[in-house]
């Protein structure tokens, strides 16, 4: 079997190399737009002879450069292009033969498979209905209302003036099977995302409203919605309320805290020549290098020995203390990006330090300043590693009893499905929700300066 493909793959490789040199030297000879050559040089030999048979339209060429495209150069070249082209086609036939087999031996593939095929087709429409609508001279959104309507929209803009003095072969252009299977492959790949994206997140509030407690569900939609997870969630038995107010606490003392903090010395090392500038920016790069969880013994003995376990008020200081490394280089490259003539001319005006940090530099670093804020505000929701390490030992004068009230909403959410009898699938699934959609909102409003930051904040160090 292995045999067999490697001949396929060696015959494939042969046959689409001589096409592409047949097709260079016919395009060398003037013929670029002939359809006719380009078929012709697919079949063996005869394309060959075909090809070279052919009379030459442009003078200018001269005969070196003829034998240049089959020179040992180029031939190289066309052999590791189209072996690299079948390898990725190869890769991308596997798996959708494999679906197609699965389609066969299972409804829910079959019908994965039917609805991709549909919305892909849907799609292709419509970019051709909008492609043919502006070669036309019909642009803006109506075009692309009207593509959504199957076959009609062809119908509407065929029967339609050109607004355009556009030549007839640019618009049949539209319905060539390059530019199908260009229109294809991009839908198939957004399709593909779209499906990746949107699955899991359908599955979590199918998961949120499903019957069964105990077990995960293996369909995306429950039959018969219930809410019991979202009444136990609120319910008297779960400390969800806790866990909130808990990482709340956490967040919003990290965010500005941390975000203070770290501006200040930012400005400092952007602004001041001092001694041991260079060392200490070196001294937090190499820090930066190394993973949290590498100190986590330590952390613990620390957290252990000044009495701060079942504490989630302080796991803060480890959040801050995380974050200096990374964002004071992040800041201090865009603050370098300020011109220092700003400073200059307010210290001229009588301006103290302070004054051109607050009124100054402040106002044009908000970009930077809001994506380190929020970045500072996200991290203790979603991070189980230090609350559930730190956090599930008795606070000093605290019982047993009471250790669920000291927990963080990543490790409390991860108990209704890491118990051994009491197990909260549809309790998980919307307590995911409920963290979930607010940190979706503040990315969605903060998103032009989080760009902004980001973007800003790594063209200068």
């Amino acid at each position: 079997m292995l045999l067999a493909y490697i001949i396929i793959f060696i015959f494939l490789l042969a046959l689409f190399t001589n096409f592409g040199l047949l097709l260079d030297y016919a395009h060398k000879k003037g013929y670029e737009h002939n359809s006719k050559i380009k078929w012709i040089s697919l079949i063996p030999i005869y394309g060959n002879k075909y090809v070279h048979a052919l009379p030459n339209l442009k003078s200018n060429v001269t005969k070196e450069e003829f034998d240049y495209l089959f020179s040992i150069e180029m031939i190289l070249k066309k052999l590791g292009l189209v072996a690299v082209l079948l390898i990725a086609a190869t890769l991308i036939i596997i798996p959708v033969s494999l679906l197609i087999y699965l389609s066969f031996k299972s409804n829910f593939t079959s019908s994965l498979i039917i609805t991709f095929t549909v919305i892909l087709i849907f799609l292709i429409h419509q970019g051709l209905v909008v492609e043919y609508a502006e070669k036309k001279g019909y642009e803006g959104i109506i075009p692309g209302l009207i593509g959504l309507i199957p076959v009609y929209g062809f119908i509407y803009y065929i029967q339609l003036p050109k607004r355009r003095n556009t030549a007839k072969e640019t618009i049949r252009s539209t319905f060539s099977i390059k530019n199908i299977g260009k229109k294809a492959l991009i839908n198939a790949e957004l399709t593909f995302l779209a499906v990746v994206i949107l699955v899991p997140i359908i599955y979590i509030f199918g998961m949120a409203f499903s019957e069964t407690l105990s077990d995960i569900p293996n369909t995306i939609w429950p039959e018969t919605p219930s809410l019991n997870g979202i009444k136990y969630i609120f319910g008297p038995d779960s400390k969800f309320g806790t866990w909130y107010l808990n990482t709340l606490i956490i967040a919003v003392i990290n965010m500005f805290i941390g975000t203070i903090i770290i501006t200040g010395a930012s400005y400092v090392f952007a602004r001041f020549s001092f001694k041991g500038k260079k060392a200490g920016l070196l001294t937090i790069l190499v820090l930066q290098a190394f993973p949290s969880f590498l100190g986590l013994v330590a952390t613990y003995v620390l957290f252990w020995k000044f009495g701060l376990l079942g504490q989630p008020i302080y796991l803060s200081i480890l959040y801050i203390g995380g974050s200096i490394p990374g964002n004071i280089w992040l800041i201090k490259g865009f603050l370098s990006q300020i011109p220092k003539d700003l400073d200059e001319s307010a210290e001229i005006d009588g301006a103290s330090k302070l004054k051109i940090f607050i009124h100054i530099i402040l106002p044009l670093s908000i970009p930077i300043l809001t994506f380190v804020a929020v970045n500072m505000f996200m991290a203790p929701w979603m991070d189980y590693m230090l609350p559930g390490y730190l956090l599930n030992q008795p606070a000093p004068g605290s019982s047993l009893d009471n250790i669920q009230n000291q927990w963080t909403l990543a490790v409390g959410i991860f108990s209704f499905i890491n118990g051994q009898y009491d197990l909260n699938y549809p309790a998980f699934a919307v307590a995911a929700l409920i963290v979930g959609l607010p940190i979706a909102l503040i990315y969605l409003i903060f998103q032009r300066y989080l760009i902004e930051g980001i973007m800003a904040g790594a063209t200068k160090g």
